[in-house]
């Protein structure tokens, strides 16, 4: 099995593919760090608010480092994993996270088009992710299989022209 990253940073983007290994399949991928959304849900933070051009581009972006330094520049406790976002800054680099959410590359998938336009909340596709206290180390897009997907654009009134999607 083989899976395609795209890998985004500072505009610049890198096509990586990689063979996945058993370790990999059985207990997802290793985060360089641990991340807590519903701690920072709770702050009153929004997905869009982190995960930029989600409204405006196909792809949800991760947070550039300077917008975790917002709040992170100064330590906020005493957890390791925390000062971890400074130690990158200082090396003026960012934060390397390993993509979990990915689609079978023959699918084009907008988040704009989802977000903006059909105005779908993050959960529909993400499950209760403002929930979650630990790490992503797996997809939570796993059951948007091509019938979860044509029955929510038959739902939506949204096209169901398999060109829409196949690209």
């Amino acid at each position: 099995m083989f899976r395609l990253i795209l890998a985004t940073t500072v505009g610049l983007t890198a096509v990586l593919l990689l063979g996945a290994t058993s370790i990999e399949e059985e207990h997802g991928v290793q985060q360089p760090f641990g991340f807590n959304h519903k701690l920072h849900m709770e702050q009153d933070l929004t997905c869009t608010g982190c995960h930029l051009r989600a409204e405006e581009g196909a792809y949800a972006t991760m947070p550039p480092i300077r917008a975790c330094l917002l709040c992170h520049e100064e330590a906020q406790g005493e957890d390791p994993d925390e000062a971890k976002v400074r130690e990158y800054a200082e090396l003026g680099d960012y934060i390397p996270w390993v993509q979990v959410n990915e689609l079978v590359g023959h699918v084009y998938f907008s988040h704009e088009a989802h977000v903006s336009w059909a105005a779908m909340d993050c959960t529909e596709c993400h499950g209760d992710i403002a929930e979650a206290e630990e790490v992503l180390t797996e997809s939570q897009v796993e059951n948007l299989t091509m019938t979860a997907c044509m029955d929510c654009h038959a739902e939506r009134g949204a096209s169901l022209d398999c060109n829409a999607c196949h690209k």
